[in-house]
């Protein structure tokens, strides 16, 4: 019976060739459906995370020197190329730091590293860049820092700042206080932050109640009245529906005892993700199994918030590598518009337990 570290090990395998042995970093996507050509930040920061626990899974000396390789990628210049924050995307219409969620992505990897390998140094560099970031004690949100250390304004997409918090959580148990006290004032907005519609599906950008009303808002609120904006809106909330929930699994592996985990919102929130509907809507979204893994964030999600699921969650992960998965290549890279950056994001799966997969789909 073929297993998830199995599957894993393999993936990190295949990735072996795939590394700079000079740079240490790993080739670079486009962000998926976006088509933003990004640096290797982003992907060697999720590669990192793999190596280490193919590492942890296997002990072979491979997967730790190309980690140790990885490391030094994100701990260079060309990485970071001013000391700022870290350079992500390369699109001139766009920022470079691909807003809160590229910093989010390397700030996890760092902590992960600086933990299973015991290395302080990855989190005081987690820590510099993490504290860069303007926040609004009222707002309970973040600004965004370009990679020249110019500030920006603020992340206005709700899973950007729900991941920049998780990558947070993670660093906060480690560093200076002053990382923890940031997160429990967003956890403490988040209920009015987070809009969710009826069905309990989460809204693509945070609560509009919460800022000032600027022209600029106002202008995108105009356009999210027509129809055919809240229509794509939808499918795209669909698609990261999933997204949120692992971010909030990270929160809660750090905070399990917030109540906001107990709140009515989230309980809808998760009553939607579990429902058959969701599984539907999900199945045929692009931003779904070719970009997002809804597989591994669904059952990391059920891991943590839905007790006795693990029938649910083999089902998951079964279904995202049926979709996903070559197994010729042994890199998650069938289905999606961006080979790279979708052979990365197996990444997710490190953090569910080792579960059998099941040959067919549970009905």
């Amino acid at each position: 019976m073929t297993k998830l570290y199995d599957i894993l090990i393999r993936s990190a395998t295949a990735a072996l060739q795939l590394q700079n042995q000079e740079t240490g970093s790993m080739p670079a996507g486009h962000n998926g459906p976006y088509f933003d050509i990004e640096t290797p930040v982003r992907n060697t920061s999720h590669w990192l995370i793999t190596f280490l626990h193919a590492y942890s899974f296997s002990r072979k000396k491979s997967f730790l020197a190309a980690a140790e390789r990885a490391i030094t990628y994100l701990c260079s210049r060309d990485a970071r190329p001013v000391g700022a924050t870290f350079w992500h995307r390369k699109n001139s219409a766009k920022d470079t730091c691909n807003g809160l969620m590229g910093q989010a992505w390397t700030i996890e990897a760092l902590v992960e590293a600086a933990i299973q390998l015991e290395r302080p140094e990855l989190i005081k560099l987690a820590e510099e860049v993490f504290l860069l970031h303007p926040f609004d004690d009222n707002l309970g949100l973040w600004q965004r820092v370009s990679v020249d250390g110019t500030y920006l304004d603020f992340d206005y997409t709700f899973n950007h700042q729900l991941w920049f918090a998780a990558a947070g959580s993670m660093l906060s148990k480690h560093a200076k206080s002053e990382v923890g006290a940031q997160i429990k004032r967003y956890m403490s907005i988040v209920p009015f932050s987070l809009e969710a519609h009826s069905s309990g599906l989460i809204r693509h950008n945070n609560s509009w109640n919460r800022f000032k009303i600027t022209t600029r808002i106002i202008k995108r609120l105009k356009l999210r009245r027509s129809a055919k904006m809240v229509k794509y809106l939808t499918h795209k909330e669909i698609g990261y529906h999933s997204f949120n929930l692992y971010a909030f699994s990270l929160i809660r592996s750090c905070y399990p005892n917030h109540p906001f985990w107990d709140s009515r919102k989230f309980r809808r929130v998760l009553q939607y993700m579990t429902s058959n509907n969701y599984k539907e809507e999900i199945e045929n979204n692009e931003y779904g199994y070719p970009y997002n893994p809804p597989g591994f964030e669904v059952a990391f999600a059920m891991s943590q918030f839905v007790p006795n699921s693990t029938k649910e969650q083999e089902y998951w992960v079964s279904r995202q590598l049926q979709r996903c998965y070559d197994f010729k290549k042994d890199l998650m890279c069938l289905m999606t518009k961006d080979h790279m950056t979708g052979s990365a994001r197996i990444y997710e799966a490190t953090r569910i337990s080792d579960l059998a997969l099941t040959q067919k789909p549970i009905a």
